[in-house]
């Protein structure tokens, strides 16, 4: 069975990519601009799950899985870690005794059909439900738009209202033009709105935070107003929040130039922008 402490066994359930990077690497190669992001790190931080969806015609370097790995390294600290055995899981982690829900992420590396080794179909539905008990699930899936993810999930899988509205971030990335190397994008950035509309009750809205402008190859972001909104989904003080995000774009622009910091020096900035804060 699956044993996450080993580096080849987690290669081999793809929960680790060939080449990692962190997320300053990424923003240098232009996939994502700083702005998107430290708005990430600032939900992640605040324990928003997270879904990252490549395209559906499953071409290999697209990055979902380095991308995904880059923004674990954003999850509040004291996280725990609980890895998912595809198809094999049991979720005997929910009835450990010392487990706690509210510090755990549940990490997939994808839900499709595509291998034993992914989730699908019951044991899908029932790891995306897990943050009706508290736990946050960061994972992949093969979606071209973020219309295809809300559809995967509400559809294919038979997800309630309710449980999509926990799942927090979306993010798609895909490759552009027909260079080589390829150049990646993060297509857009969505988050989930929380709370259901008492006049549609079953209605699910994906709030556009970034998008990805293919016409001159920057990010369009989500207004004032709608950041003060996402401010108060996740339990901050709008002033908080874009003080905090300011900062966080910050150390972004510092540590992405020049190629970016790697993964161990990304940590380092991390710790050290949280010891200033504290």
């Amino acid at each position: 069975m699956f044993d996450p402490r080993d580096p080849y066994e987690r290669y081999y359930w793809h929960y680790e990519s060939r080449r990692p990077l962190s997320v300053a690497q990424i923003v240098a190669l232009q996939s994502v601009d700083a702005e998107t992001a430290a708005l990430v790190w600032l939900l992640l931080e605040n324990g928003v799950s997270l879904t990252v969806a490549g395209p559906t015609d499953p071409q290999p370097g697209v990055g979902k899985t380095t991308t995904l790995n880059a923004l674990l390294q954003f999850l509040p600290e004291g996280t725990a870690l609980a890895y998912m055995s595809g198809m094999y899981e049991n979720f005997s982690f929910t009835r450990l005794p010392d487990i706690d829900p509210a510090t755990t992420y549940a990490l997939c590396n994808e839900v499709s059909d595509h291998l034993p080794i992914y989730m699908w179909g019951r044991i899908a539905r029932r790891y995306l439900q897990l943050p009706a008990q508290g736990y946050h699930v960061a994972t992949s899936v093969h979606a071209d738009t973020i219309d295809d993810v809300m559809y995967m999930y509400q559809h294919d899988l038979r997800l309630r209202p309710e449980d999509v509205r926990r799942l927090g971030l979306i993010i798609n990335i895909g490759l552009v033009g027909r260079a080589y190397p390829a150049r990646r994008r993060w297509f857009s950035t969505h988050f989930v709105q929380p709370y259901a509309d008492p006049d549609r009750p079953d209605a699910i809205v994906p709030v556009p935070l970034s998008l990805w402008n293919s016409f001159d190859d920057t990010f369009e972001h989500a207004d004032a107003l709608l950041l003060a909104d996402l401010a108060g989904w996740i339990g901050m003080k709008p002033q908080d929040f874009q003080s905090a995000l300011q900062r966080r774009i910050a150390c972004m622009q510092e540590i992405s130039q020049q190629g970016g910091v790697d993964m161990e020096d990304m940590f380092e900035a991390i710790s050290d922008l949280h010891e200033k804060e504290a």
